[in-house]
């Protein structure tokens, strides 16, 4: 016989903002198994409802995947007996781990299926405490597993599972990779029914604020609009390039230039590049790396204005 595993999202605040139907559907369950007991609506139901938490697992591993997985293992070694319920913070199909690994065992095994009742998510709620609107574009990323490649300066950039300090601390010297250290950045916080507590200070100073964290944590990153701030981006190179050389908009120089009449300025940096390792001068060999760069550039974008050549088939012949 198949059990069933229900998942429930509990949002991100008070019982005040549950969705009625949610309420409904939980008062009448007896017993209850949330992944924490950490959460502001499980404060207020537990007089009414058993919970029975997965907090002990948080404290018997180091890593998070192993973490869901003994989460995601304990639910399914339930559910063989019975149909169960599964209470999550925020909305089950966004940033949750264990809903992705649950819907990903169902799907290949016949044991157990599994049904996702929705909740409020922390998305909306997040948005609307950093007045910004999220039409605009952003990108969702986990902390506990935030990777420098992940990251876009040039878009919007919410950070979730930022739930301790040492978390914070860890994601400060990723991010750092890639923002400037007084970047403007906040930390949003939504532990309570009448909202969120926003934090707003620079990058370095995220992990600062001990008490501040929470399993309902969040990161908010801004885009980047100040050019200066997007010299690092290569993306940005690309596309400044790539107006330099256009016929109508580009420079009086680059626009005319050709692959034959470019020649002699790679095989000067070259030159140039090989006296700086000669030297041993660190700070050279970047200068003369970039020109050399450029040139790579110019020749990619007089060919895609040309129409055969292209920067992403250049990195791709680098890659395969």
């Amino acid at each position: 016989m198949t059990h069933t595993i229900t998942i429930v999202g509990l949002g991100n605040y008070g019982i005040d903002e549950l969705p009625l139907g949610i309420y409904r559907f939980l008062e009448k369950e007896s017993k209850v198994y949330a992944r924490t007991l950490n959460h502001p609506v499980i404060n207020t139901l537990k007089k009414e409802i058993e919970f029975e938490s997965f907090d002990s697992i948080y404290e018997a591993h180091d890593r998070f995947e192993d973490v869901y997985e003994a989460i995601v293992t304990s639910l399914i070694e339930l559910a063989q007996s019975e149909d169960i319920v599964y209470a999550v913070p925020g909305h089950p199909r966004v940033a949750e781990t264990t809903t992705v690994k649950l819907l990903e065992y169902s799907h290949f095994n016949k044991d157990i299926s599994v049904k996702v009742l929705g909740g409020k998510s922390f998305i909306d709620d997040i948005f609307e405490a950093v007045d910004v609107d999220p039409n605009d574009g952003f990108t969702l990323l986990d902390g506990t597993s935030l990777k420098e490649s992940a990251l876009n300066v040039r878009t919007n950039t919410v950070i979730t599972q930022v739930y301790s300090v040492m978390i914070a601390a860890d994601l400060k010297l990723t991010l750092m990779e890639r923002y400037p250290d007084d970047f403007n950045v906040k930390i949003i916080t939504g532990s309570h029914s009448d909202g969120a507590h926003v934090i707003e200070c620079p990058l370095y100073e995220i992990d600062r604020y001990d008490d501040y964290f929470n399993n309902l944590t969040s990161l908010f990153i801004p885009k980047i609009n100040e050019d200066t701030l997007l010299y690092q981006d290569f993306d940005y190179a690309v596309q400044t390039i790539d107006l330099l050389v256009d016929n109508e908009k580009g420079c009086p120089w680059d626009k005319v230039q050709t692959h034959d009449s470019l020649k002699r300025y790679l095989l000067e940096e070259t030159f140039e590049l090989f006296e700086a390792i000669d030297n041993e001068d660190d700070w050279h060999m970047i200068e003369e790396l970039g020109d050399i760069l450029l040139q790579v550039l110019l020749h990619s974008s007089i060919g895609k204005k040309e129409g055969y050549i292209d920067i992403k088939e250049i990195i791709e012949s680098i890659n395969t």
